[in-house]
């Protein structure tokens, strides 16, 4: 494919996916090529190769009587993710906790999570999304596996979706902020098997979070 191309298609891509995230194209919308190709200012290829890439990733759903449509996430899908975020994140806790995580890491864990507190507090859900991200990725971060990076990202920004009203997060926030603060206890006391219990049992509930506030679609709605 040529360079130019595939840049195309994934400027197209990425910010279709930013839009779907933060609220912008909302879980029904009908994503027509035309209309994208003058939002974008591009020929129709590029944008058609990005819906393609969209329905490949779950994002959408394409039929040929109504075309593409964003898809919304259900609560099965939602445990799923986080079955796998599971896998991923307490593994990485376990494996970093004597050797690889040092006081500095602890210290700037201590800190992104105080940040966190602040910014849910302050209703700054978008940036308290963002570092809560940042917090569950550190641990495969130090672990230094890239690709696995990469999926834990991927599937995060599956599930978030940055509303101004916080979705389940002003009733919730204690408990997330107090789980981390526990993972990061056990993390001091180099006891990798209680971290990996506590970032299971956290992602247990957040799964648990989620899925409720999924059941109540005249609240909010989680776009995929």
């Amino acid at each position: 494919m040529d360079t130019s191309k595939k840049a195309l298609r994934e400027i197209v891509f990425n910010q279709i996916v930013d839009d779907i995230i933060h609220g912008r194209i909302n879980a029904g919308e009908k994503l027509l090529e035309i209309t994208l190709a003058k939002k974008f200012n591009v020929s129709r290829t590029p944008v058609r190769e990005a819906l393609l890439q969209l329905e490949k990733e779950g994002y959408t759903s394409h039929t040929k009587d109504t075309g593409t449509i964003v898809r919304k996430i259900s609560a099965q899908r939602v445990q799923e993710i986080y079955e796998i975020l599971g896998i991923l994140e307490a593994n990485a806790v376990e494996q970093v906790s004597v050797d690889i995580i040092s006081k500095k890491d602890l210290s700037f864990l201590d800190g992104l999570n105080n940040e966190m507190e602040r910014l849910a507090n302050g209703k700054k859900y978008a940036e308290y999304m963002q570092k809560n991200s940042e917090f569950h990725n550190y641990f495969l971060k130090k672990q230094g596996n890239k690709t696995l990076m990469e999926i834990d990202s991927d599937l995060r920004r599956k599930i978030y979706r940055r509303v101004s009203e916080g979705l389940s997060l002003p009733i919730q926030i204690d408990n997330y902020v107090d789980s981390h603060k526990k993972i990061i206890e056990a993390l001091k006391l180099k006891n990798g098997e209680k971290a990996k219990k506590l970032m299971l049992l956290h992602l247990k509930e957040a799964a648990c979070g989620l899925t409720k506030e999924i059941e109540k679609p005249s609240r909010w709605v989680l776009r995929l």
